[in-house]
């Protein structure tokens, strides 16, 4: 997998920044990721299945993004959060939840790791952020830190 720039960029501010990730024994292995993603009915995008192997989540101050690991399983906000919104709101079906950003506002992805929010409380639909998953976690992650 070649994801270049945006992955050597977000691999260097994880080592710069005090984030948090799974601890690497429980973390998942590749050949759990079919079972998640028959259970999902979702398939992983390379970036996305890269960041589940890797890191399990991320978090950074007060931003945490959604994961899977070997204790949660499919207890995991991610698996939790995606089942129920893809019930709920049935625009959601064709993706898999990746952060909470509270009040009714997720942060969805498709099978091509392009990113996606959605508000509950809006009529706006699924909207297109333009960017994939290793831009949106490295452009999150920034913008808080020049917060604090």
């Amino acid at each position: 997998m070649n994801l270049g720039g945006k992955m050597d960029k977000l691999v260097e501010f994880l080592k710069n920044n005090d984030t948090l990730q799974c601890k690497k024994d429980n973390l998942i292995l590749e050949e759990d990721i079919e079972k998640y993603e028959k259970k999902l009915n979702f398939n992983f995008g390379k970036e996305l299945k890269k960041y589940i192997l890797e890191y399990g989540f991320l978090a950074f101050k007060f931003v945490e993004f959604y994961g899977i690991n070997k204790k949660q399983e499919f207890d995991s906000d991610m698996v939790k959060d995606t089942l129920k919104l893809n019930e709920q709101f049935p625009e959601t079906k064709s993706l898999i939840a990746f952060e909470n950003k509270g009040d009714g506002d997720y942060i969805f992805l498709d099978s091509d790791d392009n990113v996606y929010e959605f508000d509950t409380n809006l009529d706006d639909g699924v909207v297109a952020l333009q960017k994939k998953l290793f831009e949106y976690i490295l452009n999150r992650f920034k913008e808080i830190a020049h917060v604090y």
